[in-house]
């Protein structure tokens, strides 16, 4: 991984963590990431991370400690819990309340930056624990002082419980880990087992010296039986053997000082054997106990391990829709700038046409001016003729005199003879003048009618195209909401997966919180892993199989099955093999749609009428788990996530990420859509019951609402009643809508316009007659919130009589508040 860079908030943790604090350099860490500029697996990490360790603001100090001068390729991050933080930072001074406050501070904007930094980086982005060990004794002591005293204020427990969580995900965070565990727990078991079996011989061997005891004991009760027979024998021989009688007694006497002190010794045993057996019970449900706690190990590592696939699932699917969201804004402004060109050369082009009409009409103009001129002459010449004519007949010359006039007169016919051919010259190209004229004129008024048309439909589009742009960047902006809005979802559904462990850790619990994750994402499809197992890349058919091993899908599960996607020129389909012994078909009903020498398949595809009507015969969870399916292998090869086989070894792959993209929305474009799931919730609570002179509300907690798939813990809403007169209530009501906890939005119509000292709100008021302004207000907010607001109103004036109050008084009866909310529903 190359050079490693060692970051801490303060240069204390390095000396704790036994590293030399010789180079130490200044840095920052950003409190907020741009989740959009996610790294890829070919980024340059050594420009990346010098980029993360100084940052600009907002950000948190840090101090940062290499060896060597290359560029550092991975960081390493210490952290301490917050009660050790505070012990090191006022290591020799007793701190003011306002300084631990800011210290505190200090350390959650230290821990949140590591915990984004390292779903960004990931394995270049390391944090190491120090445990509280690293302290010195008394150091110890007062760490613990300190996290009891910060146990009893919420702000400070809450610090405490998401870093109790942090290092509970980070331990089951390496299946390594959890197997080295098991065998350590394994190993333990074996030698409680051992100790067990050592237990039982020692119990057997306690009994065997009990029953020999036993047997003892029973020889010398016979004796003692035998000896009182004796004594009973010689009691008639008292007087003559006092001596020996005597000596019988005190062996008696013996005799029974030993057999109490064998009883005793057998009480002894018996109680030894006793204790023993308890042992032995105890161990055994000490062995049954850890390997119950070695399964639900084993169980909570396989849940935070889809969690995680959960979240890069849905966030590649939203920055797919970010991209597609982009091109639709880039192919827009495109458009807008084309017919804004267009619109320029079709004005220069109306100004050249103008030019040219202009040009015909001065022409027409100058060869009406010549024929005027040419009639004139004409009418000139042949007045000369018949004067001519006239003077000649009159005189009746015949001398020389004549043949001039003779002369002229043929001068000026010849004359009158050309100016008539340029007289019908003239008309002819009059004429045609008038004709081109006219085609020009009908010609420039058909261009100028199409110019007008084009210019009004682009005065038409132009506002249109102008309102997709703003709407293609209003959506752009809210995909960015809709993802930071996940972002957060993930976190929730982390934490109260969190929660969910350390409360009820049972196998219900954890069912519970799948089922939400499945309500949330119904593609959802995970694998370990996917191996390519064969494929063609020939003309007219592109081919890849895929296997898949440990799929999940909601509640059901497969060890492994196989898929084949093929392109035949250009379409696309899913081929599934009949299921036999060895072959899974994954899906839950076979549709046959032809048959080869190997066994019976099914082609599936959205692009062609069989594979439609194929598809149309499969039920609805069918259709989400292809879906995910294909959504799955996608992703897989789109991060080079896939096996290969020595078949498959060379075969090219990069065309089929987009490929599937292309099959996964045209798959969901045919799928049947689900009936939406009724609007539910646990229970009502009466927050706040505020009493104005003519005003009041009412402010409404529910808890644990779940409406178009979206979870909501806790979904506060303000019922409010205007305009009360005198003891009678009124029917003029309004809503109120906050930003929810954890930065939740309560509408998909957020964040609003109005804005006060407390955040975000939303208020619509709700007459029994709604003026313009108001209406406007209701249907500025999308259909989604409009049903959504009329369903939960619904709801609310159903169960309005279980409102838990909470020993608030309610100033008006239950029954006005319902009838009031029923009224608003028929607003929406």
């Amino acid at each position: 991984m190359g050079q490693k860079l060692t970051i801490a908030p303060n240069e204390f943790l390095f000396s704790y963590a036994g590293l030399k604090t010789e180079n130490v350099k200044q840095g920052a860490l950003a409190l907020n990431l741009d989740w959009a500029e996610e790294s890829t697996e070919s980024a340059n990490y050594g420009a990346v991370i010098k980029k993360v360790v100084s940052a600009k603001a907002p950000h948190t100090s840090i101090v940062m400690c290499q060896e060597g001068d290359d560029a550092a390729q991975s960081v390493d991050a210490l952290l301490i819990s917050p009660q050790d933080f505070i012990v090191t930072s006022f290591a020799n001074t007793l701190p003011a309340k306002a300084d631990v406050k800011e210290v505190l501070k200090s350390w959650n904007n230290y821990f949140k930056a590591l915990q984004q930094h390292q779903y960004l980086l990931g394995e270049h982005f390391t944090i190491q624990l120090l445990p509280t060990s690293s302290l010195s004794k008394e150091q110890q002591a007062l760490s613990n002082a300190v996290r009891c005293a910060m146990q009893s204020d919420e702000e400070t427990k809450e610090l405490l419980r998401q870093f109790k969580g942090f290092c509970a995900s980070d331990k089951s965070q390496s299946w390594v880990d959890a197997v080295c565990y098991g065998l350590s727990q394994y190993k333990s078991i074996e030698s409680t087992k051992t100790e067990c079996a050592k237990a039982n011989e020692a119990l057997k061997t306690t009994n065997s010296e009990k029953e020999t005891a036993q047997k003892e004991l029973t020889q010398k009760t016979e004796k003692i039986d035998q000896l009182a027979q004796q004594v009973e024998n010689l009691q008639n021989e008292l007087e003559s053997a006092a001596n020996e009688a005597t000596n019988t007694k005190n062996a008696a006497s013996e005799f029974e000082a030993k057999y109490k002190d064998v009883s005793s010794e057998l009480a002894t045993k018996n109680e030894e054997n006793t204790a023993v057996a308890e042992e032995n019970r105890e161990l055994k449900s000490e062995c049954e106990l850890l390997l119950l706690q070695t399964q639900q190990l084993q169980e909570e590592l396989e849940n935070v391990f889809a969690e995680a696939i959960n979240s890069k699932a849905a966030v590649a699917d939203l920055d797919n829709k970010f991209k597609e969201a982009t091109n639709q804004l880039t192919q827009a402004s495109e458009a807008k700038q084309r017919l804004a060109k267009e619109k320029a050369e079709q004005e220069n082009e109306n100004e050249l046409l103008s030019l040219q009409i202009q040009q015909l009409q001065d022409e027409l103009e100058a060869t009406f001016l010549a024929l005027s001129n040419l009639k004139a002459d004409f009418k000139r010449i042949e007045q000369d003729n018949k004067q001519l004519q006239e003077k000649a007949k009159a005189e009746e010359v015949a001398s020389a005199q004549d043949q001039v006039v003779a002369k002229k007169i043929t001068e000026l016919e010849e004359e009158k003879a050309l100016l008539t051919l340029q007289i019908s010259q003239l008309q002819e190209e009059l004429e045609s003048s008038f004709a081109q004229s006219e085609e020009s004129k009908k010609a420039t008024d058909a261009l100028v009618q199409n110019l007008k048309t084009k210019l009004a439909q682009v005065e038409t589009y132009s506002p249109e195209l102008q309102r997709e742009l703003e709407n293609a960047m209003s959506e752009q902006q809210l995909m960015q909401i809709q993802v930071q809005k996940l972002q957060e979802e993930l976190e929730f559904y982390f934490t109260e997966y969190q929660k969910l462990k350390a409360e009820s850790p049972d196998n219900k619990a954890l069912a519970e919180f799948k089922s939400k994750i499945e309500e949330r994402f119904p593609y959802l499809v995970l694998s370990e892993g996917v191996t390519l197992t064969g494929g063609a890349n020939q003309k007219d058919l592109q081919r890849i199989t895929a296997r898949f091993t440990q799929v999940e899908h909601g509640d059901k599960h497969w060890n492994a099955f196989s898929i084949i996607v093929n392109d035949r020129k250009g379409l696309l389909d899913i081929e599934l093999h009949a299921p036999d012994k060895k072959r899974v078909y994954p899906l839950s009903k076979f549709v046959k749609t032809g048959s080869n020498k190997v066994c019976d398949f099914s082609l599936l595809s959205p692009f062609t009428d069989a594979g439609k009507k194929a598809l149309a015969e499969l039920p609805a969870a069918d259709h989400l788990l292809l879906i995910g399916i294909i959504e799955e292998l996608q992703t897989k090869l789109k991060h080079n996530d896939v096996q290969r086989t020595d078949a498959t070894a060379g075969l090219d792959v990069s065309p089929w990420p987009e490929k599937l993209v292309k099959l996964a929305t045209a798959l969901k474009q045919l799928a049947p859509k689900q009936a939406p799931k009724p609007l539910n919730f646990k229970k009502l609570s009466l927050k706040q019951n505020m009493v104005g002179a003519t005003n009041e509300h009412l402010l409404i907690s529910i808890e644990n609402l779940q409406a178009n798939g979206i979870s909501y813990p806790t979904f506060d809403i303000k019922v409010g009643a205007k305009q009360i007169r005198d003891k009678a209530f009124t029917d003029y009501g309004s809503l109120e809508f906050r930003e929810l906890a954890n930065n939740q939005a309560p509408l998909t119509t957020w964040p609003p316009a109005t804005e006060d000292k407390w955040g975000l709100k939303l208020v619509l008021d709700l007459p029994a007659q709604l003026n313009e302004q108001q209406q406007n207000a209701i249907d500025s907010l999308k259909e989604e919130d409009r049903l959504f607001i009329k369903e939960l109103l619904t709801k609310l004036a159903e169960k309005l009589h279980m409102l838990d109050r909470k020993k608030l008084k309610v100033n008006q009866p239950l029954e006005n508040w319902q009838k009031l909310v029923t009224g608003m529903v028929a607003k929406f």
